[in-house]
């Protein structure tokens, strides 16, 4: 045999591509979706900080209407000639007092977005930085192990749970009172009083 036809012999061809680390993958998801989180809910809590900063200027400004044209009524129920102009700006002080009472329950529930907002946010920064912390250290060690995954993923559920937690104790409405317990009780103090008497 001549020396021409011996093949050298060559690396076996890849049967298999190098796949990518799906857990490395999964893990910058994580952290991408907790960074966009930490952006939106402080996006969010600002709109309703200038929200409520127009709702108390207008709640203000309903008050201070009111009490002109109430106090303006009030001085026109003096004369006896300004009773029907009277009434007008007694129904128009009135509605103004009335539009004042919404705004302020509406700049009372915009509170309560924005501490909701804000304790997300504060979780989703806490949550971000765990999970850069471990991925920096499976960067370090060019490797995911198992137990490192788990944990990140179990932070990221944690933190889900939470914000799922924050949402329902800040928008949770308050329990109702038993009005028909409350008369019997206020009944039950009258009768007892009627009968010392």
């Amino acid at each position: 045999m001549s020396s021409a036809n011996i093949l050298t012999p060559t690396a076996p061809p890849e049967l298999y591509p190098q796949l990518p680390d799906f857990r490395m993958q999964k893990i910058n998801e994580i952290s991408a979706a907790l960074n966009g989180a930490v952006f939106h809910y402080r996006a969010v809590a600002k709109k309703y900080k200038r929200a409520k900063i127009f709702v108390n200027w207008s709640a203000a400004g309903s008050s201070g209407l009111s009490a002109v044209f109430s106090s303006t009524s009030f001085g026109l129920a003096l004369s006896v000639f300004g009773l029907p102009a009277t009434v007008l700006l007694g129904g128009i002080g009135g509605a103004f007092a009335l539009a004042s009472s919404g705004l302020i329950i509406a700049s009372k529930k915009l509170d309560s977005k924005i501490m909701k907002h804000h304790e997300i946010v504060t979780l989703a920064i806490a949550k971000h930085d765990t999970v850069d912390r471990l991925l920096s250290k499976t960067l370090a060690d060019n490797q995911t192990t198992d137990g490192e995954f788990q944990i990140i993923t179990a932070e990221y559920s944690q933190y889900n749970v939470l914000k799922e937690a924050v949402r329902v104790k800040l928008t949770r409405q308050p329990s109702r009172p038993d009005v028909e317990k409350i008369r019997k009780d206020v009944r039950g103090e009258l009768k007892k009083n009627f009968e010392k008497n």
